[in-house]
């Protein structure tokens, strides 16, 4: 396991204070600069010991609390910068990291915050500062922290590794949760959320099935003699944990963002959480405040590659989201396309806003924001973050059909089906909401949802 160390400073850390804390660090050690700006101290033998991001500004204030906990967001500076320092998890490795966390909170005021000790078992010495251990076709990253995000760290490890064609693994103890990004990142093909039993062992955070090492696929299902595994000890706790609306739209925009970039992750927050974001960026922590102008100017510059930008919400007001969203170009450089996701937690099924769902939809049609909406409703905590135990699989609530869809197939077609949709909006924005069969279970209701869209797509040409 990693130890990660974040100094939390009154003022932005220069170059000169950078020099000196990194020189309190210990005469004997050299400093390599990475890509980035990132820093790293090498001991006498060129080993690794800690590594130094460049700082951040903190604009969205509340991300500290979300991914840090309440008492490194008690008494902040007025002016707030993060400097994350990770470290080999050895003594010298987390004595290099404190002194340089310590050094800049004493030069420019702060205070400082400490993972968990980490476990040096599991360090070998790789070519990425945040990769623990590699295997042939995987590459793993240990977090001992209480909420994992997906930091720049993890990002940059899948992108420095996205050539070789090796898949991202994070181990981390039972005592850990993670963030809806990270979650999702991790629930794709090949990738794996690697869960520490506390007793030698360790299992899939997602399905509870308990895994071992391999040298080539890094950590895989145990085998059991043929028969079925069991999941951990645990994983099926059933106990309450409260609910999540997941939504899923996708939006075409047209030349200079017309309409605006942002808009729809707006109009959904406001409709289903009774709050607009707080902050984004393009990895967690999200630490820019949400304005629309910052984003258009940040996909605009990264133009034509797809920028991918993190968003939550605020912790004091409405209920707590979080989400991405993924802006790609068309190749006439000017039309883009926003798949937006985001997850909005609530204290159980009985709070979700289902009979705000077609109202949302409207909004989105007149704004020119709604492409295809798809919403579900899962187990979750009410913060949005994901312990390492079984949540159940999502069940659709329901989908919507934004007027340009509506156009294509027809309202009479798009209105005719397997499911009764409920059209919405004024002359030429007219939408389609079409909400689950009442009581149908997961199976019947993802069925009749694609078997809508196969009617849909069905339609005849004019």
């Amino acid at each position: 396991m990693s130890y990660d160390v974040v100094a939390l400073l009154a003022a932005e850390p220069g170059m000169i204070a950078v020099s000196h804390a990194l020189r309190d660090a210990g005469a004997d050690l050299s400093v390599r600069p990475l890509d980035g700006g990132v820093l790293q101290l090498r001991d006498a033998d060129r080993r690794a010991l800690a590594t130094l991001e460049p700082a951040q500004a903190v604009e969205s204030r509340g991300e500290v609390a979300r991914l840090l906990g309440p008492e490194a967001a008690a008494n902040l500076p007025d002016t707030c910068w993060w400097a994350e320092v990770r470290a080999r998890p050895d003594a010298a490795g987390r004595e290099a990291a404190h002194r340089v966390a310590d050094g800049l909170a004493l030069r420019l005021g702060g205070s400082v915050w400490t993972s968990g000790p980490g476990d040096f078992s599991l360090w070998e010495e790789t070519g990425h500062p945040a990769v623990e251990i590699e295997a042939e076709e995987a590459f793993v990253v240990a977090q001992d922290r209480e909420v994992v995000p997906l930091s720049s760290w993890i990002t940059d490890a899948v992108s420095a590794n996205a050539l070789r064609g090796t898949v991202l693994q994070v181990v981390a103890p039972r005592t850990s949760r993670l963030t809806y990004a990270l979650r999702t990142l991790l629930t794709q093909p090949m990738a794996r959320w690697v869960v520490r039993d506390g007793e030698g062992g360790q299992f899939d955070g997602v399905s509870g099935l308990p895994l071992r090492w391999d040298r080539v696929h890094g950590y895989v299902p145990a085998s059991h003699r043929g028969n079925t595994p069991e999941p951990a000890d645990g994983f099926l706790d059933i106990s309450p944990l409260g609910a999540h609306l997941v939504v899923d739209l996708s939006v075409r925009h047209g030349a200079s963002f017309a309409p605006p970039l942002g808009r729809a992750v707006e109009l959904v927050a406001e409709h289903l959480a009774g709050a607009l974001p707080a902050g984004w960026g393009p990895h967690e922590p999200a630490l820019a405040p949400w304005e629309r102008e910052r984003l258009v100017r940040l996909v605009r510059h990264r133009a034509p590659r797809a920028a991918v930008l993190q968003f939550s919400g605020p912790l004091d007001a409405g209920h707590p989201f979080s989400g991405c969203a993924r802006v790609s170009w068309a190749p006439d450089g000017e039309r883009a396309a926003e798949r937006i996701s985001l997850a909005v937690g609530y204290e159980d099924e009985e709070a979700l806003p289902l009979g705000s769902l077609p109202h949302l939809v409207e909004a989105l049609a007149e704004e020119g924001l709604l492409d295809v909406l798809h919403v579900r409703r899962a187990r979750g905590r009410r913060d949005v973050t994901f312990e390492p135990r079984w949540h159940g699989l999502a069940v659709p609530v329901g989908m919507a059909l934004g007027p340009h869809g509506v156009r294509r197939a027809g309202e009479e077609h798009a209105l005719t089906g397997p499911l009764e949709g409920e059209l919405l909006g004024g002359a030429g924005a007219r939408a389609i909401w079409y909400p689950a069969p009442g009581g149908a279970t997961r199976q019947r209701a993802s069925e009749a949802m694609a078997a809508q869209l196969r009617h849909i797509a069905a339609a005849p040409r004019a």
